[in-house]
């Protein structure tokens, strides 16, 4: 064999490896993407179904939504959001910007009115980070895909609420903010048939709750921008705009019909809300978004007890650090644009863009609205901080393989490195990806790591949730309630009041009552603002009876009366006070 067919052979063998290395990298990639998917999603329909089997039932919040829900295929279906504390500086009744929390758990409430809300909102969380594992992966492949994991076993063990309550409007809404910002990653590095997804996630963040609005809007209007500057010349076409533009005129032509037909307007209210009124300020915004970046940051340890001590953990930190996380969002962001690195430079970008939109909203916030921003705040800055420390995260990574290349090409004490480095060093680390024995163990990680949290996690699901309604005893009281004004008012419309142990409690009865008889078929209300609260699917009728209901810590009704100067029903007139459940408590006035 003469030396020309030994480096034939020899390259065929290397070819051949280098097809087999490939090939087992592409099945670990398939493998990790798979696992990253079951991370991010599973948790939320496990800790879902575990509540739906012990008995959980919507109160309170969970309760609103699932009426309005209820209501989006009836004649009043909601053009808005849900009721929000920007009513206070309004002095009307203001809502979040738009329905679209409604729309997508219309389907599941009308399927099952006892927990549908709850899997409802669990599966639309999982869609979203769906999306948020698979807009990581067009980016960054394998790697993106186990940041996006990551980014899911600490949400689980920092904000476990989330996936308890993912009803809940900023819980809703925290999820497709964080599509949107995976989203606006995958758009702005040039994938822009990723923006119509990007529009919708947008939407559904913006209108779920009013704190991610701005930050939503902003990332989808400029991130296509900076797409068509990388993908200038590729001709991929414009399909993609007329489709997004669609996306957005579907999300979005509810509210605008309620803005010019409404007296007044909704948009309106919240301008007069945030123009006409003394804000929070600047030094608040930024001091805010430094207390969700600093080591430890808030919502990685939230600070428990008094909306004061939440104050307290807010302004811990100086306003300066907030800037100076601007300041550093910026530099990486251009110099990663210089140094060729694009999907760094653009994730900068993004986190900017978010941090910047968070903090100027909260900045004008109206004070008189600050305790119920305090409450939320914490949530609300979670994806912001997870996309800075992202940010770092992979400055590092790149800043290290930046000085393996370097090193690679000049050797050690300045000689020359091997062929490999010096010809392809540039091209191997603007494609990174991790090798498949690494990227094996770092999938056994998260899924390992991933399956504990949420096993422990479903294991106090519940309790968690009854903690929240005032205990258990409130979930059997919603339905004993209801079956006591039933029975008080067999037909017809009513107004009911239920008093539980405590304020609170007290309110998650009512809303959980509220529902379980609107979804029964009655016209049911409650008195004063907590009807508004729930308008316009529920509206007080002049002259229906109101009935007071009672109910103790263990679910069981104490008392059924009807409320003074209240005109009695002539099918209420029969006696009623045998009914096993209630017992000696239900009684007729009679």
């Amino acid at each position: 064999m003469d030396t020309t067919e030994a480096e034939v052979l020899a390259r065929l063998a290397g070819q051949a490896g280098a097809r087999a290395s490939t090939g087992g990298r592409n099945r670990a990639e398939q493998v990790t993407r798979v696992a990253c998917h079951a991370v991010a999603e599973l948790p939320f329909l496990v800790v879902a179904l575990v509540q739906v089997v012990q008995g959980w039932r919507p109160t309170l919040d969970d309760a609103a939504i699932a009426i309005r829900s209820w209501a989006v295929f009836t004649s009043r279906s909601p053009l808005l959001g849900e009721y929000t504390q920007a009513t206070r500086c309004a002095r009307h009744v203001v809502w979040n910007p738009g329905p679209l929390l409604y729309w997508m758990l219309a389907v599941p409430v009308r399927i099952d009115a006892d927990h549908g809300v709850l899997w409802g909102a669990a599966i639309c969380a999982a869609a979203g980070m769906a999306l948020c594992v698979e807009a990581a992966w067009a980016v960054r492949g394998a790697a993106g895909a186990l940041a996006v994991g990551a980014f899911a076993v600490v949400l689980a063990a920092t904000q476990p609420d989330v996936l308890v309550n993912p009803v809940w409007d900023p819980h809703f809404g925290l999820v497709w903010f964080a599509a949107t910002c995976t989203g606006a990653w995958a758009v702005g590095t040039g994938h822009l048939r990723w923006w119509p997804v990007l529009v919708l996630t947008a939407s559904i963040a913006a209108q779920s709750h009013l704190a991610f609005a701005l930050p939503a809007a902003v990332l989808a209007i400029v991130a296509p921008l900076a797409g068509i500057r990388q993908r200038l010349g590729v001709g991929d076409g414009w399909t993609w705009l007329p489709v997004g533009l669609a996306a957005g005129a579907a999300c979005w032509t509810a509210p605008i019909v309620q803005q010019l037909t409404g007296h007044p307007g909704n948009v309106s209210l919240l301008m007069r809300c945030v123009g006409g009124q003394r804000a929070v300020g600047g030094r608040f915004g930024l001091a805010t978004l430094a207390s969700a970046v600093v080591p430890p940051p808030l919502w990685f340890h939230r600070a428990s007890g008094s909306a004061n001590a939440l104050m307290h953990g807010l302004t811990g930190q100086p306003a300066g650090v907030g800037i100076a996380v601007l300041a550093a969002l910026a530099t990486v962001g251009v110099v990663a644009w210089i140094a060729q690195r694009r999907e760094l430079a653009v994730l900068a970008a993004v986190a900017f863009l978010a941090a910047g939109a968070a903090a100027w909203e909260i900045a004008g916030q109206p004070t008189s609205t600050i305790v119920s921003l305090v409450e939320v705040v914490d949530v609300v800055l979670w994806p912001v901080g997870m996309l800075i420390w992202g940010v770092a995260a992979m400055f590092v990574v790149e800043l290290v393989a930046t000085w393996g290349a370097w090193s690679g090409r000049r050797g050690s004490f300045g000689r020359a490195s091997s062929p490999v480095w010096a010809e392809h060093g540039h091209r191997l680390l603007a494609r990174w990806r991790p090798r498949s024995a690494l990227l094996w163990s770092a999938t056994v990680v998260l899924f390992a790591g991933g399956t504990v949290n949420a096993a422990m996690l479903a294991g106090g699901a519940m309790n968690q949730a009854a903690q929240e309604a005032g205990g258990r005893g409130t979930f059997r009281g919603v339905s004993a309630a209801a079956a006591a004004a039933q029975r008080l008012v067999p037909s017809g419309p009513l107004m009911i009041s239920v008093f539980g142990p405590g304020p609170y409690t007290s309110l998650d009865l009512l809303y959980g009552t509220l529902w379980v008889l609107i979804s029964e078929g009655r016209q049911a209300t409650a008195p004063g603002l907590y009807a508004n609260t729930i308008s316009p699917p529920v509206h007080a009728v002049p002259g229906e009876p109101q009935v007071d209901l009672t109910v103790r810590a263990d679910g069981s009704v104490a008392s059924a009366v009807f409320a003074p100067g209240s005109p009695l029903p002539p099918a209420s007139r029969q006696s009623i006070d045998r009914a096993p459940h209630v017992a000696h408590g239900l009684r007729s006035p009679d």
